[in-house]
């Protein structure tokens, strides 16, 4: 059983939960978001992060990010620094709806197991309508 954990610029970390939750009913337990407001303090967005990573413990956690570089996924390269060794965790980014919503059915996986499924799941979502046509 891992957990998962959603990074995100602005709300979009938070409108995916809650899309998640329009589409297939509230999201696990398991699952959390956080979001990054323009403005927000950087060094008590890391602490918040943190304190949901060493929560995870012995479960470990995913974390999805929104872009590859951006603050979210930076400051989770900094906490996955501090606590990969403590802490079963891992990073995806590049999140997106399809992804998400195939992690919700799999939380009972270890959190390497679901990083896989992240990446065939983001990659099989993106998909280019009229080459379905022939």
């Amino acid at each position: 059983m891992s957990k998962l954990l959603l990074l995100s610029h602005a709300d979009l970390s938070k409108e995916f939960y809650n899309a998640i939750h329009l589409i297939m009913g509230k999201p696990d337990d398991r699952v959390d978001f956080l979001t990054l407001p323009y403005g927000t303090d950087i060094e008590k967005y890391q602490r918040q992060l943190e304190e949901r990573v060493v929560k995870a413990g012995d479960e470990g956690i995913l974390i999805l990010t929104d872009l590859f570089g951006g603050s979210p996924f930076m400051i989770s390269t900094r906490v996955y620094q501090k606590y990969h060794e403590r802490v079963q965790i891992e990073i995806v980014t590049g999140a997106n709806l399809p992804m998400i919503a195939e992690l919700m059915t799999n939380l009972d996986k270890d959190v390497k197991e679901l990083k896989k499924i992240a990446l065939e799941a983001g990659l099989n979502g993106i998909v280019d309508f009229s080459s379905k046509l022939d």
